[in-house]
């Protein structure tokens, strides 16, 4: 099929993509004939996880922005915010089927006696509010940063303010026109369509026009803050009531967000990756099921580290991702592959290397063992690399104490001193083992350990001596496999959300269904790794240590064995 046939039977797929989820009836009446329907589901999946985790980043950075607001700002603690977001179909202006993206920000504030996160009585300025106010930059946060490829220029927006007022009549309040004169502006009030009319002239003379003007006031403050919403075309609309109940708890506001055909542009060119094959996380190769059976694999993805520590972009999904592989390609048993997400020091100790211990034990020998790593990483003043563990107690390294991110200047000699103490060594790692019988061990680590992150920012600024780096001291029939050299950056390929290096590991896994040596599936890793990175500007060199009774056979090992 060419490129501009697939183009055209897209065109299709898309209306036939947007159509998921609704009732039968409700669906395009078109031909899947044209359209892969294993892709169609894929796609879906993959921008239901999108949105899942877009959910659980705003509600975590939300509750960040909380908790650092200053005093004359903070938000009672039983006040809670809540931000929902999904996707759901609809219908576009010539009646076809579309995929939109809604988010949804709210708060529930509880009464307190002359306390108000809310409204004061007859007060309708965003400012009068700081539940408001929090909504307001939340929803910036939302729509600038965290979603902002979602708000692409020209995209139709639907934003639906929600605001109500109280049980307490109004007879007649001053309005200085801060939003405006309105004339017959079409808005619901308490369930039904009604047309409302304010102006500074007429004042305020009833609670439907306090709701509107509360309502009136996000949306002012929206438009001149989010810089995103002044290149999308927006239309706004108004959902307000007042409650039957008395009390400032009753006079909140809420937002709804729906970008129609969010993810579009997305769709298309997953699409034609998935015809390419271009992704790892995607029909994933299967041998036959549990024939690895001499196997283990011990799985660690480290992606939240906590401020001032950044996070590891798409460690969580180098995790998952190897875990099916191992499953899948790798035809090990799914009760011997663990993972651990978020691994303090503790974690790898208990649940991961005595795991291998006990299992060595128990088979005497008779086994193989991986281990993966993805997450942050650090190296001495001799260069020695350590793993970052999860969990790191900032509290005695003063340069990150009650920090919110990471300072360029180097880190004291006591401070790396205490940071270094919590790290793992890649040799204490694998000299763990070395009273442990096994056949053969090989570690895979995807992390930069010269002082930066995967985005090639600084992460921690060690000074090093000006020695060269040394290789890893690993016991005998050990193998590892790292991301780069260890005075150089492991950067993320943010295209395929997975570190480089990993990305293209499980690439050589996919392409000969794990039936691959290790000389070839490094060196096959190594040169794309490098051939990418360098086209991209990122030049990344992976390394490789080899224990010295392996020195002459390791090429000859496998991952199935």
């Amino acid at each position: 099929m060419t490129k501009q046939l697939r183009l055209q039977a897209f065109r299709v797929f898309i209306l036939l993509i947007m159509s998921v989820g609704l009732p039968a009836t409700g669906r395009c009446q078109l031909s899947e004939a044209l359209v892969n329907s294993e892709y169609r589901d894929i796609i879906l999946k993959q921008l239901q996880k999108t949105v899942s985790q877009r959910e659980k980043e705003m509600q975590r950075r939300s509750t960040n922005y909380l908790l650092a607001l200053p005093d004359n700002r903070k938000l009672y603690d039983e006040t809670k915010m809540t931000i929902k977001t999904d996707l759901v179909s609809g219908l576009t202006t010539d009646g076809l089927r579309e995929l939109n993206y809604r988010i949804r920000l709210n708060y529930n504030c509880h009464h307190f006696e002359n306390k108000t996160d809310n409204y004061a009585t007859g007060k309708y300025l965003c400012e009068q509010s700081n539940a408001s106010m929090a909504i307001v930059e939340i929803a910036r946060m939302i729509v600038d940063d965290i979603s902002n490829d979602a708000f692409k220029p020209g995209k139709k927006v639907d934003i639906c303010l929600k605001a109500s007022t109280d049980i307490t009549p109004v007879t007649h309040l001053d309005y200085k026109g801060e939003y405006g004169d309105f004339q017959y502006i079409a808005a619901r009030y308490n369930g039904e369509s009604v047309r409302i009319s304010v102006s500074a002239k007429s004042g305020i003379n009833n609670n439907a026009q306090l709701a509107f003007l509360r309502a009136q006031g996000i949306r002012n403050n929206l438009e001149n803050s989010c810089i995103k919403l002044q290149q999308t075309v927006n239309e706004f609309s108004y959902n307000t009531q007042s409650v039957s109940e008395s009390g400032s708890q009753y006079r909140d506001v809420g937002v709804e967000i729906i970008v129609h055909s969010a993810f579009d542009e997305e769709i298309v060119e997953m699409n034609e990756r998935l015809i390419n094959d271009e992704f790892v996380d995607y029909n994933i190769p299967k041998i036959a099921e549990n024939s690895n059976n001499k196997t283990y694999a011990l799985i660690i993805a480290n992606e939240r580290y906590g401020a001032p520590l950044p996070d590891v972009p798409y460690a969580y999904n180098d995790g998952e991702v190897m875990q099916q592989y191992c499953i899948r390609t790798l035809g090990i048993p799914s009760r011997q592959v663990k993972i651990i997400e978020d691994a303090k020091m503790d974690d790898i100790k208990q649940q991961g290397i005595r795991w291998i211990k006990d299992i060595a034990t128990a088979q005497k020998g008779d086994c193989y063992f991986i281990i993966y790593y993805a997450g942050h990483g650090v190296t001495d003043y001799n260069h020695n690399p350590y793993l970052i563990p999860a969990g790191i107690d900032y509290r005695h390294i003063k340069a990150f104490r009650n920090a919110s991110d990471i300072s360029s200047d180097p880190l004291t000699k006591s401070d790396t001193k205490r940071l270094l103490k919590q790290c793992l060594p890649i040799d204490t790692l694998c000299n763990w083992f070395n009273r442990v019988p096994f056949k053969a061990m090989t570690v895979v680590i995807d992390a930069s350990f010269n002082g930066n992150q995967r985005d090639g920012l600084p992460l921690v600024n060690i000074k090093h001596s000006s020695n060269k780096a040394k290789g890893l001291r690993i016991r005998n029939d050990i193998v590892v496999m790292s991301a780069s050299a260890f005075d150089k950056t492991a950067y993320s390929y943010d295209e395929q959300r997975h570190g480089f290096f990993t990305y293209f590991f499980l690439k050589e896994l996919k392409k000969n269904k794990g039936n691959i040596d290790h000389y070839n599936l490094f060196n096959n890793t190594d040169k794309a790794l490098q051939y990418e990175t360098s086209i991209q500007g990122l030049l990344q060199e992976p390394s490789i240590f080899v224990g010295g009774k392996l020195k002459d056979t390791w090429t000859n090992l496998r991952l199935v064995n």
